[in-house]
């Protein structure tokens, strides 16, 4: 085995040592070998990670890359054929030498779950549900299959029957908020996790049954971008960025309050007779 080879095996030890400090409950596979599922062959990985994190089954996938130059677009190009050909929920690609900025671009832009990690930066990986929302929110794309499979996973209750992609209605069954005031909370939040899910999203109606003095009323609002976020007092894009922002900023938000509802409501939402909206068509 020449020099160089040693040292890459050295280094590849060194990853695995800090991936286990940082994945405690999942199992490595060094050397691994996963049926490419579009390729039909046996496809090479570094490094594999299986386990559960947040509930959810995970498959991932290291390349580790022990260079002497700046990881480039042409690696990271190739590195996501392989996260797609093995139906990896994500990947790293770890380098001693740094990346360019195309790279970095690259893996960014993807709709897979690829990070770039330069070796001494690898106690940082916090790999939680948080990561997977993160990922997930940062590769939206605005479209009706995303725009309601969101919808429905951010709630149970999305109704797709009465919703609306090209009028950009999202709305909600009965039993979503049972008074006036919840129906007001909700529209606001259900609005703001929408425009920061979705950056190309500029107005968005949400419709939400709920009662007032006993009768069943549909309260229904059409926002604009940066009509709430003037109201908020918040950036959709920076929430985007980070999943802890969207509680931090927006969720612990001193100045979203009770009055403040109300007060946002009397200008930007209305309310009609639930007969009405049970007979839209």
């Amino acid at each position: 085995m020449s020099i160089e080879d040693k040292n890459w095996r050295k280094y590849e030890r060194q990853i695995h040592q800090e991936l286990t400090k940082i994945f405690t409950d999942c199992d490595f596979q060094f050397d691994d070998k996963i049926f490419g599922k579009y390729s039909r062959i046996d496809r090479q990985i570094d490094i594999s990670i299986r386990g559960n994190i947040g509930g959810n089954k995970i498959l991932g996938i290291i390349d580790c890359k022990y260079f002497s130059k700046n990881i480039d677009i042409k690696i990271v190009e190739s590195f996501l054929g392989m996260l797609e050909d093995t139906k990896a929920n994500f990947g790293l690609i770890i380098t001693n030498k740094g990346f360019s900025s195309s790279a970095r671009n690259r893996a960014n832009v993807s709709n897979l779950r690829l990070d770039i990690i330069e070796f001494d930066e690898l106690e940082k990986i916090k790999l939680t549900f948080d990561y997977f929302v993160n990922q997930k929110i940062r590769n939206l794309e605005l479209s009706k299959y995303e725009l309601f499979k969101r919808a429905r996973e951010n709630s149970g209750y999305f109704d797709i029957n009465k919703s609306d992609y090209n009028k950009r209605i999202i709305t909600f069954k009965e039993g979503f908020a049972n008074t006036e005031y919840f129906a007001f909370k909700k529209i606001i939040k259900e609005s703001a996790r929408m425009f920061r899910d979705f950056s190309d999203l500029e107005t968005l109606i949400i419709k939400i049954p709920a009662n007032k003095d006993s009768l069943k009323r549909i309260y229904h609002s059409k926002i604009n971008r940066n009509e709430l976020e003037k109201f908020l007092k918040i950036d959709f894009k920076y929430l985007r960025e980070d999943i802890k922002y969207w509680r931090s900023d927006f969720l612990e938000n001193g100045d979203y309050t009770k009055q403040s509802i109300y007060d946002f409501a009397n200008e930007n939402i209305d309310s009609t007779e639930y007969y009405d909206y049970e007979n839209e068509i």
